[in-house]
């Protein structure tokens, strides 16, 4: 008798999802051009506003976090706002007319004089947006249509604004730009970084401008110039890696994606709020009627009714705050932090239980641990990145990530199998068709970005060995945490420990090298921080093309790549023009001094050549032996509550922060699965899904108001 899946099934499970094409497709109107057109225009925006709301503004964080609230407050102004007012404007020839005739007056009277437009101003750029969108309207209204996108074409946008949202700030344009010129404004006779680390700094990818720097970190004033010249081959060199490194990452979530979407079935709770606009969209209807949900508004009043009297009290004084943080300590250095952050209440409330109170139940477990570390007098040895209390259980969460993967691997082996196979142009139960590129592009992208990273190293100075294991460690960590972004939808997440950080720290600079150390060093500008990157973001945002035909599932592709340019233009042109006009010190003190000495410390301590971190690696093998068991036990006793997808993220300080939030997510969808059942949880989701929409809107909302004002250092929330 043989036991397993029988082989038709087993080809059903396969090929599971490929049905919603011919299911939808018929409420997915084909792509236009006006998408990609429109897209391509919000993108280049929410490049140079993030940066601007940052640098100048310095008010709510926009593209910091996987929450990505700058894509979806320009979302919600397309769906609820553009949308609506195309359909409108349309259906009378006059109004269409009149629209685009009066808005163009106003831009002409409010940025007069014309020689003091600049183009890194939001304002300048929205409103030459508004006019010309809405010409387009007048001009289509003629033969009875209107510039209203439809839902497929909703999808390309919201992609491309959430690219653009994983690489404007902290996800790498605001890193780059100080880190690689911020060595030789900062090197003094104290800190001698110009004897000991600037030699071994590859001049390639680093910027010297003779001066140290020091017109872009202090500022030339209004007839500021840029040196672009200066700037051009360190940034070609970076375009190299950064490319082949954004290329892997697409490569890695399209053959994933099946995996994840159809045969596992992740929740994806970062886009169900998107989701649902745009299953709602209607030709016929001038407002989605998710902005007609007075469930969804009730969720939204909370914490815009907290926001607004934050912003209140910031600009006038004396209106209360409403608290939403409390903490209290529980003896070793250890607190019991409680926050409610409503973008993580609203997407926690979308999640299973079981993950829920993985993620909840570990990040009490970790303080457990840390309570005991210091009471046996087991501290802080190494400096690693985002160390509370002893490197140690960094090391072991970089086990249990890579254990993670692993397994998710050996999970998914058939499927990639199949995709090996249709790599290899051999028979296969798959079809790519609905994919955003085939399988065979897919594996070649992957391949050949991997060989690209790696030769890149290779040419700076670092040894092959080396070189592989680290592009091997920082997609494998790129991996982990786009799967536990897709599965748990935490809002904001780092990893437990970095690629650069186990290469200096755990190997150590004297197997390693002092070369190597220096440029793994400098892979803190795209793999240490990460609260927010690329293969996350694409990760979730093609969970949207259920639904779409193939050839507009291929424009995907070409829109993320649009996306990534204009995003990354954008970005680094706002950022030079913004810290060469007023100073770069001036603007966010992470990102202009914080930044460049934390890589240099690193650097430094590669240079040291210390052995290998016996202890830490130790550690490294029993977080991966906990993760195994762990996964073992909850596939053996049903009863077990823990999800284990908690334990490699539990000692992460963002974790900790957000712990309570999920927390409060998931009593109340306990308490209503049991009392109410599953048609009183539909009904509850839009009260959720308001609380990620007013988070949002009334951050976007007082950023507005704070450009119009010319206010500044006015936050309203941060995740």
């Amino acid at each position: 008798m043989n036991i397993g899946i029988p082989k038709d099934f087993r080809r059903y499970l396969s090929m599971r999802g490929v049905s919603v094409i011919n299911d939808e497709s018929q409420d997915h109107q084909p792509l236009t051009g006006r998408a990609l057109a429109i897209g391509s225009f919000l993108s280049f925006f929410l490049a140079v506003g993030a940066n601007y709301a940052d640098i100048v503004i310095k008010g709510s964080y926009m593209t910091l976090d996987f929450s990505t609230p700058g894509a979806i407050f320009v979302f919600l102004v397309v769906v609820g706002g553009l949308n609506s007012l195309f359909k409108l404007t349309a259906r009378w020839l006059w109004l269409s007319i009149a629209v685009p005739v009066g808005m163009a007056i106003i831009w002409l009277v409010h940025f007069a004089p014309y020689d003091a437009v600049v183009l890194h101003s939001p304002g300048v750029l929205f409103g030459s947006f508004l006019v010309v969108a809405f010409t387009a309207n007048a001009v289509l209204a003629v033969s009875g249509r209107n510039m209203a996108l439809n839902r497929s074409e909703l999808i390309v946008v919201y992609i491309m604004l959430v690219v653009v949202a994983s690489l404007a700030t902290m996800g790498l344009c605001e890193t780059i730009l100080p880190a690689i010129s911020g060595f030789f404004y900062y090197a003094s006779p104290e800190n001698k970084w110009a004897e000991l680390l600037i030699p071994h700094l590859p001049p390639e990818i680093v910027v010297n401008d003779g001066i140290n720097n020091r017109d872009f970190f202090e500022g030339m004033g209004k007839t500021y110039q840029i040196p672009w010249l200066v700037w051009l081959r360190p940034m070609a060199m970076w375009m190299i890696f950064l490319i082949a490194l954004y290329t892997t990452m697409v490569s890695i979530v399209v053959i994933l994606r099946r995996q994840w979407v159809d045969r596992e079935r992740l929740s994806y709770p970062l886009v169900q709020a998107a989701q649902v606009m745009i299953r709602g969209e209607e030709s016929g209807k001038f407002l989605n009627p998710f902005f007609r949900s007075k469930v969804m508004w009730a969720g939204a009043s909370l914490p815009m009714i907290v926001g607004l009297f934050t912003g209140l009290n910031k600009y006038l004084g004396g209106f209360p705050l409403i608290p939403t943080a409390w903490a209290f300590p529980i003896g070793f250095g250890q607190s019991i932090n409680m926050t409610i952050s409503f973008a993580v209440v609203g997407f926690s409330y979308l999640i299973g239980p079981d993950i829920a109170m993985g993620i909840w139940g570990f990040a009490l477990l970790s303080k457990v641990e840390k309570m005991l570390l210091v009471a046996n007098g087991v501290t802080k040895h190494q400096d690693v990145w985002s160390v509370r209390v002893s490197e140690l259980i960094n090391y072991q969460g970089i086990g249990a990530l890579v254990v993670f993967v692993a397994l998710g691997l050996w999970v998914g082996r058939e499927h990639l199998t199949d995709v090996w196979r249709s790599f290899l142009g051999r028979r296969s139960n798959l079809n790519d068709d609905d994919e955003i590129m085939s399988y065979r592009a897919a594996v070649t992208g992957m391949l050949l970005g991997s060989v690209t990273m790696i030769g890149w190293f290779v040419y700076l100075g670092t040894p092959l060995w080396s070189s592989i294991l680290y592009i091997f460690l920082l997609m494998t960590i790129f991996t982990g945490l786009s799967r536990v972004v897709a599965e748990s939808g935490v809002a904001a997440i780092i990893t437990p420990m970095n690629a650069s950080d186990f290469m200096i720290f755990g190997l150590g600079g004297k197997l390693i090298g002092a070369q190597a150390a220096t440029n793994f060093s400098l892979g803190y500008i795209f793999g240490a921080d990460i609260r927010v990157f690329l293969m996350g973001v694409v990760a979730n945002g093609l969970k949207l093309i259920e639904g779409m035909n193939k050839h507009s599932r291929r424009i995907v592709t070409q829109a993320i790549a649009i996306a990534i340019l204009l995003g990354l233009a954008g970005s680094m042109y706002t950022i030079l023009a913004l810290s060469y006009r007023d100073g770069g010190i001036n603007s966010s003190p992470w990102f202009f001094k914080s930044m460049p000495g934390v890589i240099a410390r690193t650097a430094l301590h590669g240079l040291d050549a210390d052995p290998t971190y016996w202890t830490g690696l130790g550690f490294t093998g029993i977080g991966a032996v906990a993760m195994l068991v762990l996964t073992w036990v909850r596939q053996r006793f049903l009863w077990w509550p823990l999800h284990p997808i908690g334990f490699p993220i539990m000692t992460s300080w963002v974790v900790d922060w957000m712990w309570f939030s999920i927390f409060f997510a998931w009593v109340i969808k306990v308490i209503i699965l049991k009392y109410g059942g599953a048609a009183v949880f539909t009904r509850s989701r839009d009260f959720f899904l308001g609380l990620i929409v007013g988070r949002m809107f009334i951050s976007g909302g007082w950023l507005v108001v704070d450009y119009l004002t010319g206010t500044v250092s006015n936050p309203i929330f941060w995740i």
